[in-house]
């Protein structure tokens, strides 16, 4: 045995926290026992958790960089910002792409294709890639740049798919644009988890697409028509499918009150928090440029000088932390990032819970959510002095 984790509240897949060991051996979860542990093991790192919060590795299925790096960007900094990643319990990420120009895609493609084969710390996995964008509505486009944006094409996203050797899990698009709704059924069949956002469609168009094969929801509430109590929309035709649905939980994006009164109303086991963090998440308050624009970051928000959100400043384990202050408990906010992100990713065989035989990739943090010890394929990469 490689490593044992002694006397940690592991959770379970019911929301709650038991007692017990984990036994890690050739980077996999190898055994885990509720009570005394049966047998003393010799040649094996002890860790002793007790009062410890036990945990999957957190999966942030929605990010676009930190720190200075950005997949969208001609940036270095990989490394920094993996290693605020894994300080926060991040044990695999979505590689996120905003809308860039065909020639930029293939190429920022090929580059995360190359990281992932490459990655030679090893903190942070990344798992595959979601592509928000290119093919929204302009009229939602939020921070995306306008001339970036275009109608879906086949042989476009045929390419996107084969360059991306099966890594692209989660694609955002605008179904109300007749050729973006063509390439649904296409982009499921290839088991793609097609996600609506930054879109004008209305509830008829959304259950159009969710019958089609979308099965997600990004950024629910943002960049997509606003629900009110005589306007059946997005959020109702996604509820209606049991799909997955986005959230960033940083109580800007969408309020406390809001936040609270959705996931009372949603299967928390489809509800997948998100940071949405960009390069400059992790920066202190100032001014920035990206794209030639300026963006801000003061009072906890990061915004463009016209006023728009760019992006949270939160990492995932606060989103989830914010959760529990709303009225949740820590085991759903917790499977809200791993569990159920692993699952709409599809990586739940390998991921998302503490059970033998998956990666072990497991968070100790205490009860606040700040993290003790991430373990990523049994390997500790970051341990809190």
């Amino acid at each position: 045995m490689q490593l044992l984790i002694k006397n940690g509240l592991i959770l379970q897949t019911n929301e709650t926290f038991v007692k017990g060991h984990i036994g890690v051996d050739q980077g996999k979860i190898a055994a885990v026992w509720y009570g005394e542990v049966p047998q003393v093991f010799s040649n094996t790192q002890h860790i002793d958790a007790d009062s410890f919060l036990v945990c999957p590795g957190f999966i942030e299925t929605h990010v676009h960089g930190g720190m200075g790096f950005d997949f969208s960007y001609e940036k270095a900094g990989w490394e920094k910002m993996e290693e605020r990643l894994a300080k926060n319990g991040v044990t695999s990420i979505l590689a996120t792409l905003s809308s860039l120009p065909p020639e930029k895609t293939l190429k920022f493609i090929d580059r995360i294709v190359k990281m992932t084969e490459k990655n030679s710390s090893g903190r942070v996995n990344i798992e595959g890639i979601h592509m928000e964008g290119p093919y929204l509505n302009k009229e939602k486009k939020g921070i995306h740049l306008e001339e970036n944006i275009r109608p879906g094409e086949r042989d476009e996203a045929k390419r996107i798919l084969e360059r991306a050797k099966g890594l692209v899990k989660v694609w955002t698009l605008a179904p109300d644009i007749k050729e973006n709704m063509a390439l649904i059924e296409t982009l499921a069949a290839s088991e793609v988890s097609v996600s609506i956002a930054h879109t004008e469609a209305d509830y008829d168009t959304a259950m159009a697409a969710f019958s089609a094969g979308a099965n997600r929801v990004t950024h629910t509430f943002n960049t997509m028509p606003p629900l009110n109590h005589r306007y059946h929309g997005i959020i109702n035709a996604a509820w209606q499918h049991g799909a997955f649905m986005e959230l960033i939980a940083d109580g800007y994006h969408v309020s406390p009150a809001i936040a609270k009164m959705f996931v009372s109303a949603t299967d928390t086991n489809k509800i997948v928090l998100v940071s949405d963090n960009n390069e400059f998440s992790g920066f202190p308050d100032g001014k920035y440029i990206q794209d030639n624009r300026p963006i801000i970051i003061e009072k906890k928000q990061m915004k463009t000088e016209e006023g728009y959100l760019a992006g949270s400043l939160l990492t995932l384990n606060q989103c989830a932390l914010n959760l529990t202050h709303w009225g949740f408990s820590l085991g759903a906010a917790l499977k809200m990032i791993s569990e159920n992100p692993a699952r709409n990713a599809g990586i739940f065989d390998r991921k998302g819970s503490i059970n033998c035989t998956k990666d072990a990739d497991i968070v100790i943090m205490d009860g606040q959510f700040s993290v003790i010890m991430t373990i990523n394929g049994g390997r500790i990469v970051y341990k809190r002095q």
